[in-house]
C-alpha cells in the first residue's frame, strides 16, 4: 500500500509475558479490518514484551477496531492501549 493512504493513525500498545504469542494473535484481531500496519516496535526485558504497532486506517471504521481489541484484551488479559491521531503519521 502506497504510503500516507490514510490520514488517521491509532498506535496500540500491548504489554505481555515474552513468548505468549500476543503480537501474532493481535495481528488476528486486526485481519478482517481494512488498514495498513505502518510501523511496529517490540520490546522484550525480563520476560515482558511491549509491542507498539501503529496502523493508518478509516476513521469510520476506529470504532469496530476498537471494539474488538477491547473485547480480545479482556478475554487474553493483555493490557491493551489504544492512541488515534487525525494528522497522519505522528
Amino acid at each position: 500500500m502506497a504510503p500516507g493512504k490514510y490520514d488517521f493513525t491509532s498506535l496500540i500498545l500491548i504489554s505481555t509475558s515474552e513468548g505468549s504469542g500476543a503480537e501474532e494473535s493481535l495481528r488476528e484481531v486486526l485481519a478482517p479490518f481494512s488498514l495498513e500496519i505502518l510501523d511496529t516496535q517490540r520490546i522484550a526485558m525480563r520476560g515482558k514484551l511491549i509491542v507498539g504497532i501503529l496502523i493508518g486506517c478509516d476513521p469510520a471504521h476506529v470504532l469496530a477496531i476498537e471494539t474488538d481489541l477491547l473485547e480480545w484484551s479482556n478475554k487474553t488479559g493483555i493490557d491493551t492501549a489504544i492512541d488515534y491521531s487525525e494528522d497522519g503519521i505522528q
